[in-house]
């Protein structure tokens, strides 16, 4: 026992180690992912537009300003980029005059305007009088916008070129627009092994200068909104594992990545899902509306509605609106007090990335590089991190512990229950295990620990949306992957000690009981042990007639070279037929039905043997006479015969705790033995008891033998020949039976001399095939004539005293 299960937890202990094996090489980390973006579509978008129209005031922080596919085509013929001195320089200052609080370009200004850049280049780099530097105007519309206070956030990236010496370069707006200080934030995402993008990171340094922190756009965003110091700027907290910028405190996704991964807030805004409408996580405006004023009119006539004006207390309409209803409310600015992060959409710009909410309610749809932006931004004015049990999903320093305690103990709580139970219990629990892990991760994610339940009953919506700061992800792909292979390493190692169980079972007994009690003794995990059942059974004994005769005329090798052909033939018969065998004695066999497993049709079972051996026989004395004179005369007429009665007995292990025999005893095993072998006095070769005859009468042919008492018993007992399978009797002997059986009745009615005229009459039409020494038809005869002398009275009861076996 010791060694048995010492061997299981040797499995587990492999699987443990496999699994962390595995971890260790990242082969799970895109499972993780995926794991994490389907609890983001479970949890559903945390905010949308269209929950806070009641309310315009109660949205997110963040706008977004969008080179849509509208705006592409309103300014299709000025061609991407658009002019600074005519587009993003209005965008500026409209913005600001909407009362914008920080504007964030995701769009860089790395190059010259090339409106500009194309004049200077036919002018030999002098501007004509008249014309606009647009990189000086988009200059000089940041500085309004900083007289006015709103920050402009320009974008910078970290450009790296192998060949160069350093290697790494920051690419920042041109030497124009940088004479008025803009500052700068780097655009630079991360994308995760499968190419979506999950986390952002805090800042960002060049290869050659790693101790200059260069905050990112979001962190810059961020630094205006909450109007943070640059003293002492970023610090990071080595114990709590940390950044600490102003009252922010932003946890970093491992100590090794200097940033978190982005709570995305929903699908990508411009994303017409489950509507005509967009989405509208974010606040989204198209850029063409935010530069549609009083003073400029859009290239398309139609669509110029001077839409910035709404929200201008001075424009015409709401000056005119003013002065005909003096309580009107000038509609307020959504941008007031608002991040504005522009950036492009529009499809052949390519800047998209790949989110949690790619296909969010089965509709494919990627979200812009500069929303991405918002969502980390919007995550951490929130202060809505997603923490990671271990901190990392990826195995690494910061989470080898955390990873490594919960595969073993998923691996040791899988080990016992399927120690504790069968393979098909234990695998049931062992689901529902992985089940609960499974739920229960989801729910931490979730803050509902109720979400299950929600989900199954098609009621997702009602799952809770968890408070910032709530949500917790546990990579749990390979604590499940260590469950599956505890489970199916022990079950195969279980498989593995039954079948060599069964194989040690089988080679010992298999000779001599059925495969069914090997299987019992299996499976009841128990040795052979003294005791035994009481039930109804059949018992079965079957021998060769005239056998001493085969003795003397077959030398000792022959004879017991056709006794084990014989037998073999005889026995797969029996066991084929859900029969056990109890013993051999010479050249009887010894047989019962219905234990140690039980059979419902045992009678049935027994008679088909019955008639199966006496079929195959016929075809042993035909292989036999084939042989020529390879066997004597007594064997081509080999015949056998078979006794059948079902009742009460005792069936188990019998004999000394040494030595012992799977058997049976009780009265009606006397009984099926005095059948057998008194079935020569009738010249019959299946006699059967009548119990068996009425549980099995249906499924066969029939003829009543007699009303006898056999040797060695007190009572009568009705007996029947067994003649063969329903509808498949000899020619000729439909007409015997008819026959018989009329002379029978004349006989129980002692009409004596008319039924020895009868019976004589069916004797004429009895078979007598070689071997065969008298008949039932015959025996009646002799009776007949007895009882014409020798009257058994009035108050004779039928039956018959054999007074030998």
């Amino acid at each position: 026992m010791l060694k048995k299960y010492g061997i299981g937890f040797l499995f587990t202990s492999i699987a443990i180690v496999l699994t962390i094996t595995i971890q260790v090489f990242g082969i799970f980390d895109l499972a993780n992912y995926k794991t994490l973006d389907f609890n983001f579509q479970l949890r559903g978008p945390l905010s949308s537009w269209a929950s806070h129209q009641n309310n315009p005031n109660d949205s997110l922080d963040v706008v977004l300003i969008d080179v849509d596919d509208e705006t592409f085509r309103i300014f299709g013929d000025m061609g991407w980029p658009y002019p600074r001195g005519e587009i993003w320089n209005r965008v500026v200052t409209n913005l600001t005059d909407a009362g914008a609080k920080v504007i964030v370009f995701d769009v860089q200004f790395d190059a010259r305007d090339a409106h500009t850049a194309r004049v200077l280049s036919v002018f030999n780099g002098i501007l004509p009088e008249g014309r606009t530097d647009g990189d000086k105007a988009i200059g000089k519309a940041i500085k309004y916008a900083r007289l006015n206070g709103t920050e402009v956030v320009m974008a910078s990236a970290i450009k790296s070129e192998p060949s160069r010496i350093p290697p790494q370069s920051l690419l920042l707006p041109n030497d124009v627009i940088m004479e008025v200080d803009p500052d700068h934030g780097l655009v630079d995402i991360d994308e995760d092994k499968d190419h979506f993008t999950r986390r952002y990171k805090v800042f960002g340094a060049l290869a050659h200068e790693p101790d200059i922190w260069r905050l990112s756009l979001g962190m810059k965003a961020i630094k205006y909104f909450l109007d943070i110091s640059d003293d002492p700027g970023l610090t990071y907290d080595w114990e709590q594992g940390v950044f600490n910028y102003g009252e922010l405190k932003i946890p970093t996704y491992g100590s090794d990545y200097p940033g978190f991964l982005t709570n995305i807030y929903g699908p990508a805004s411009h994303a017409r899902i489950g509507g005509s409408e967009p989405w509208q996580t974010f606040k989204r405006f198209p850029l063409a509306w935010i530069v549609d004023t009083e003073d400029y009119d859009l290239p398309i006539y139609d669509e110029d509605t001077d839409w910035m004006d709404t929200f201008n207390p001075n424009g015409a309409l709401n000056m005119m609106m003013t002065m005909m209803e003096p309580e009107y409310q000038v509609p307020e600015s959504p941008f007031k007090g608002k991040i504005c992060i522009i950036g492009v959409s529009v499809e052949v710009m390519h800047d998209y990335k790949s989110t949690a909410f790619y296909d969010y309610l089965g509709v494919p749809t990627l979200m812009p590089g500069f929303e991405y932006h918002a969502n980390a931004i919007q995550t951490l004015l929130d202060q809505n991190f997603i923490n990671v049990m271990g901190n990392t999903i990826e195995f690494t320093s910061d989470s080898a512990l955390f990873q490594v305690l919960l595969i073993v103990i998923c691996a040791l709580l899988a080990y016992l229950i399927i120690t504790l139970f069968d393979p098909l219990w234990g695998g049931m629990l062992i689901a529902l295990e992985a089940l609960i892990l499974f739920s229960l991760s989801v729910g931490m994610f979730t803050a509902d620990q109720w979400w299950f339940f929600k989900w199954m009953s098609g009621n997702s919506e009602s799952i809770l949306v968890p408070p910032p700061g709530a949500t917790t992800f546990v990579p749990i792909v390979a604590p499940l992957l260590v469950m599956a292979l505890t489970y199916f390493a022990n079950v195969l190692y279980k498989f593995i000690l039954e079948q060599r169980d069964k194989h040690f079972l089988k080679d010992t007994f298999g000779a001599y009981i059925s495969p069914e009690l090997i299987d019992q003794m299996y499976e009841e995990k128990q040795e052979p042990k003294l005791g035994g059942d009481s039930g109804i059974h059949t018992a079965f004994f079957t021998d060769i007639q005239s056998f001493s005769a085969f003795s003397e005329k077959l030398k000792a090798q022959d004879l017991v070279e056709l006794l084990n052909d014989y037998l073999t033939e005889m026995t797969n018969i029996l066991l084929d037929n859900k029969g056990t065998l109890d013993k051999y004695i010479g050249d009887a066999i010894v047989a019962f039905y219905g234990a140690p497993v039980p059979v419902d049709d045992h009678e049935y079972m027994a008679c088909l043997t019955a008639v199966e051996m006496q079929e195959r026989l016929a075809e042993l004395r035909k292989k036999w006479q084939s042989e020529g004179e390879r066997w004597p005369e007594i064997v081509h007429h080999m015949q056998n015969r078979i006794g059948i009665a079902t009742g009460d007995m005792v069936t188990g292990n019998m004999g000394s705790a040494m030595r012992m025999n799977y058997t049976m005893m009780g009265d009606i095993v006397n009984t099926a033995a005095r059948l057998e072998s008194s079935a020569k006095q009738y010249g019959v070769y299946i006699q059967v008891a009548e119990a068996t005859y009425l549980a099995a009468k249906d499924h066969f042919e029939w003829r009543e033998l007699d009303y006898v008492v056999v040797k060695g018993k007190s009572e009568p007992v009705r007996v029947y020949e067994l003649m063969s399978i329903k509808g498949n009797l000899p020619d000729g002997y439909a007409d015997m039976l008819a026959t018989y059986h009329q002379a029978l009745a004349l006989y129980h009615e002692q009409k004596w001399a008319a039924a020895l005229e009868a019976f004589e009459l069916a004797e004429s039409k009895e078979d007598m095939f070689p071997g065969r020494s008298t008949n039932p038809s015959r025996e009646y005869i002799v009776r007949c004539k007895y009882f014409m002398e020798n009257s058994p009275g009035p108050d004779w009861d039928g039956s018959w005293t054999l007074t030998a076996k």
